[in-house]
Parts: structure tokens; sequence; C-alpha cells
């Protein structure tokens, strides 16, 4: 997650109603601020007072505005730390109305899914969180 929208509130819900220990993930480089006092505000005190798990925020860092290798090794940390655990790996992505406009919208989502796709084992499952346009 890079900020506070509504694609991520959708992902953050989602993910509470599959689990507890939900964790939000953000790559951030030295100029990053990041999204914390938004967090706070937005989050943590919402679902704090209505007695569920807060999720733990993880901030990565970076330091070549790269964000998919950081993440990946992120993930397949996780993974490695949890070896009887299925990990859940919700990505919130745009869903167009025509073909040519996933041109117009950052890849991110589609290689990092391939990357799952490709190095993670099976205890990897991907959930995509669609947004329509």
């Amino acid at each position: 997650m890079a900020r506070w929208d509504k694609i991520g509130e959708k992902a953050v819900r989602f993910g509470l109603l599959m689990s507890d220990q939900v964790k939000v993930v953000t790559v951030q480089n030295d100029t990053d601020t990041g999204f914390e006092h938004i967090w706070e505000e937005m989050v943590h005190l919402p679902i704090s007072q209505h007695g569920i798990p807060v999720p733990e925020v993880i901030t990565v860092h970076s330091t070549f505005r790269t964000i998919l290798s950081p993440l990946m090794d992120y993930i397949l940390e996780l993974e490695r730390q949890n070896p009887g655990r299925k990990l859940a790996v919700l990505l919130p992505e745009l869903v167009v109305r025509h073909w040519w406009e996933n041109f117009l919208h950052n890849q991110r989502v589609q290689l990092l899914k391939l990357l799952l796709l490709l190095k993670g084992n099976q205890r990897i499952v991907v959930v995509n969180i669609p947004w329509y346009l």
C-alpha cells in the first residue's frame, strides 16, 4: 500500500474478514513520508474501538524507488518464517472498461502476481481485490 485510499481500504476490510493477523506492507524510499498519521486516524482508532485486532503496518525500505524487489523479498522471507502456514497476499487492482486502458495504469500488480507464482511455492495464495473504474 502506497497511500490510504478507497482501494486500500477495501483490501484492508477484506483482509480483516479473512484473518485477525493482517499485515499492511508499504515500500518507502528515503524521501517518502508514509501514511502513519493518516493510518492512526483513519484505521487504527476506528478498528481498536470495535475490539478488532489492528493490522500491523510493515515498512520496507527501498533505496532505489524499486517496489517489487523489496516487496518480494519480504513476502518470501515471511513465507520462510512460517513454514506451516498459508500466506494470502491481497493485491488491490484497477479494473477498467476497455482492454486498452490497461496501458494507462501501472502494471505492478500484474508483475507481482507473476513473480509470486514463479518464485513462491504453493503456500502463497494471491487474492485480487478488484476496484472498478
